[in-house]
């Protein structure tokens, strides 16, 4: 079964942490990147994200407030793929910098997520069906869940930084 990302938004990661460490949860890197949103009718995705050390386009399509990566298409560098995204039609993208960690836990991933050094969410990575056991396990509520891709988020909260395409 295909796994899906849902989001929430936190105030801390503390409590979450916690749990986390109690149960030995296996931590990956800390990763820092930017993401490159087009934007689009409807909230299905379609983005350039920058590595450190490499470019892919995500395209992501979203299903009752989770996404599922559609396709991963690797670029040979930013400016490769901003040109792919305008050579796709896309005039504007929106511009975020994501840092996080992923924990691998009980069978998917849990990630803390920092978008643009000042919103908190976390990203349950689980197959369908699977994401309410985590919900009640780490305390996230409906009120908590941001199912907007997050340049949209960040639009709706005045928060959001754009760039033409040239």
């Amino acid at each position: 079964m295909k796994q899906q990302e849902k989001k929430y938004r936190v105030d801390s990661f503390t409590k979450v942490l916690e749990i986390l460490s109690k149960n030995n949860a296996k931590k990956k890197q800390e990763i820092i990147n930017i993401h490159f949103y087009t934007q689009k009718e409807g909230n299905d995705v379609v983005k350039l994200v920058k590595y450190r050390d490499q470019n892919e386009i995500h395209i992501l399509d979203e299903i009752d407030g989770k996404y599922i990566l559609k396709q991963k298409i690797p670029m040979k560098s930013t400016e490769e793929g901003l040109r792919w995204l305008k050579d796709k039609g896309y005039k504007m993208v929106d511009i975020i910098k994501m840092t996080y960690t992923d924990y691998e836990y009980k069978g998917g991933i849990i990630g803390l997520y920092t978008i643009n050094d000042f919103l908190f969410s976390i990203i349950l990575d689980y197959p369908e069906g699977q994401h309410e056991i985590f919900e009640k396990e780490f305390g996230l509520t409906k009120e908590n869940v941001i199912s907007l891709p997050y340049n949209k988020f960040l639009e709706k909260i005045g928060k959001l930084q754009s760039m033409k395409l040239d």
